[in-house]
């Protein structure tokens, strides 16, 4: 059986840095004793100097994006502590009701999320605001008449 030159060829290369390897340290002569360097030692002195240890940047690394959290079926309440648990300023969240017919109360922090902007697992950079549709009850966040909540408050809706 010829052997695989594939499978020789690794054999060899191994083969040969071994031997290169095992060479002597020193510079060899005719008669095969290996020649060492003669050891020198300095007499002089350097005059001393005194360098200043090199030092890291004062700057700060770049810190990544934080990532847009799901908010889905929460309260407003809920994301406002999550945004908190993640080091996110609650300021950057901006409530908008759900529906074109409905008001947001000044006191809606126990509303549902329904949809928030930016989308979850998106890069949400410093300056990025995040607006979230609220809803009262969970169940209307899938109800809509053209973006209203009632039927009877939707211009196109025949009478």
């Amino acid at each position: 059986m010829v052997p695989n030159p594939r499978r020789l060829a690794p054999s060899v290369l191994v083969g040969l840095l071994a031997l290169a390897g095992c060479s002597g340290g020193g510079t060899q002569t005719g008669d095969a004793t290996p020649v060492t360097a003669p050891a020198t030692i300095a007499t002089t002195t350097a005059p001393a100097t005194t360098t200043a240890p090199a030092t890291a940047s004062t700057a700060p690394a770049p810190t990544p994006d934080a990532v847009m959290p799901a908010l889905h079926s929460r309260t407003y309440e809920q994301a406002r502590t999550e945004f908190s648990r993640q080091d996110l300023s609650p300021t950057r969240l901006t409530a908008a009701a759900q529906h074109k017919d409905v008001t947001l109360p000044r006191d809606h922090d126990d509303w549902y999320i329904c949809d928030s902007s930016p989308r979850p697992g998106a890069p949400l950079p410093a300056t990025t605001t995040v607006t979230v549709r609220l809803a009262q009850d969970f169940s209307d966040c899938t109800t809509s008449f053209n973006g209203y909540l009632y039927e009877e408050n939707d211009p196109s809706s025949a009478p």
